[in-house]
């Protein structure tokens, strides 16, 4: 799938569950792009996706981004099982790498009491390896981005210069978040109503 493939806001169903919209909705029917689904945020088109495209194969994806914990259920592509910030804003830092694996840090490095460096990630950490493709995370950025420009997103426009990202709520509003990333910044952000 591209950011242009076409697709159908449509009611469906895994097992006996089916998810709703961020509206209640269970689908209006309409066709429109994948960037525009991704954009709007419908629940209905992830799902879809994920059953179309194999959920072993978004398993592997997850984990190929450093996300652990991700369970192969119908709703896995609305993120049910709960990740780490952490792990969220580390995985979003992977597409703004152009696809070269980033594995979120603290420390930059170690001196021993005599004042001798003993550790440096600058020089003791491997380069990252790809771990996408470099068309796919084009394709992807392009997709957050429309997140930004016209979707759920819009108020993490910035007027100096451009983002992409995405949104995202869960059932009650018990939990909502925003990653994303300009061309040196990566942000999560989760606010939980406990």
């Amino acid at each position: 799938y591209s950011p242009k493939s076409v697709v159908r806001d449509s009611p469906v169903s895994c097992g006996n569950w089916s998810p709703q919209n961020y509206d209640g909705g269970s689908g209006s029917g309409r066709s429109l792009t994948v960037g525009q689904a991704f954009a709007q945020s419908l629940n209905t088109v992830a799902v879809e996706l994920s059953l179309t495209v194999d959920r072993d194969r978004v398993l592997e994806m997850a984990q190929r981004l450093g996300v652990q914990g991700v369970r192969k259920t119908c709703s896995m592509a609305l993120g049910d099982t709960g990740i780490t910030p952490l792990q969220h804003t580390g995985a979003y830092a992977t597409f703004a790498n152009g696809g070269n694996f980033v594995q979120p840090y603290a420390i930059l490095e170690i001196f021993n009491s005599k004042g001798e460096l003993i550790y440096s990630r600058e020089k003791d950490e491997p380069a990252p390896q790809r771990v996408i493709q470099a068309r796919v995370v084009e394709q992807m950025n392009q997709i957050m981005q429309m997140v930004v420009t016209e979707g759920t997103g819009k108020r993490a426009t910035l007027d100096f210069t451009h983002s992409c990202g995405k949104t995202g709520t869960s059932s009650s509003y018990r939990d909502a978040w925003f990653v994303g990333f300009t061309g040196s910044l990566v942000t999560g952000v989760w606010v939980g109503n406990d």
